[in-house]
């Protein structure tokens, strides 16, 4: 059985997956798990401000692998974004690369992190807002494609989402990174 959890009730059925809507500042017990998996993020301009965000791609995804931990997970599989940095000055990067080294500190015997530079795909079924600029975006990359080096293309989710399965489920203990050519399907 698949559990997933989402901010808001999910709009997707399967009879394997069981979806609950939670609030993650107030996150309940997880049930026993062998793995987890945590793509949750926000944008800058559905956040609102930098409060806001921080609360999702921050607190939201901490709060998720230490659950998991709690709950038996030893294997963890997370999307932050190309450039994620600690130390950087871009408040977006800043916050990605602060969730990769305390995601490390957390213990899991094996965190792979997959930084993709845009993802692409359908998020109507994900009841996710409309994203005019990014729209733009995916339009001039799949136009530039065949010039943009392989760490710099844009991703279909669902490619993202595969490999980051199969890395968690098959890869090394460790950290293990995933971008460009990792993150195509496996």
């Amino acid at each position: 059985m698949l559990h997933a959890r989402d901010r808001r009730p999910p709009a997707l059925a399967h009879p394997r997956l069981q979806l609950h809507a939670v609030d993650f500042s107030d996150l309940p017990a997880l049930p026993a798990v062998d793995h987890v998996y945590i793509t949750l993020g926000t944008t800058m301009a559905a956040a609102g401000n930098q409060s806001a965000f921080r609360k999702v791609d921050y607190d939201a995804v901490m709060a998720t692998a230490r659950a998991a931990r709690a709950a038996g997970a030893s294997r963890c599989g997370v999307v932050t974004a190309m450039g994620a940095n600690a130390h950087s000055r871009i408040f977006y990067n800043r916050v990605k690369g602060e969730v990769e080294r305390d995601l490390q500190a957390l213990g899991f015997a094996t965190l792979v992190i997959a930084r993709p530079s845009l993802m692409i795909g359908e998020r109507q079924a994900l009841q996710q807002a409309a994203r005019p600029a990014e729209s733009l975006s995916i339009q001039l990359f799949k136009w530039l494609d065949p010039l943009i080096p392989d760490n710099y293309r844009a991703r279909p989710g669902a490619d993202v989402g595969r490999a980051l399965v199969h890395a968690v489920q098959s890869g090394p203990p460790g950290l293990q990174v995933l971008s460009g050519r990792a993150l195509q399907q496996p």
